[in-house]
C-alpha cells in the first residue's frame, strides 16, 4: 500500500472551507497560521502598506466613531490605571 500523493493545492483555510488568496499578488495561501497573514509574504505585506501611504486605497464614506458601538466588549468595573 502506497501513501496518497499530497495534493499540490493549497489546504482550505477557511472556515467555509474556501482559499485564501494573497490580495496583492493572488497566490494562494498554505495557511491562516504564517506571520504574514493574510498576505503570501513580506513584500506583499509591504505592498499593500505603501498603496495605502500613497492614497490608493481609500473608505467609502468617512468613518463614524458610532458605527460599531454596539459590538464592542463591555467591561466592568473602573478604567485601568485609576
Amino acid at each position: 500500500m502506497s501513501d496518497p500523493k499530497p495534493s499540490s493545492s493549497p489546504r482550505p483555510v477557511g472556515s467555509d472551507g474556501n482559499v485564501f488568496r494573497c490580495p496583492i499578488c493572488k497566490a494562494p495561501l498554505a495557511g491562516s497560521d504564517t506571520a504574514t497573514f493574510p498576505f503570501c509574504s513580506d513584500r506583499c505585506r509591504l505592498l499593500a502598506l505603501n498603496n495605502w501611504l500613497e492614497g490608493k486605497y481609500s473608505s467609502s464614506r468617512p468613518i463614524d466613531p458610532t458605527d460599531q458601538l454596539d459590538e464592542m466588549p463591555r467591561k466592568e468595573g473602573p478604567p485601568r490605571g485609576i
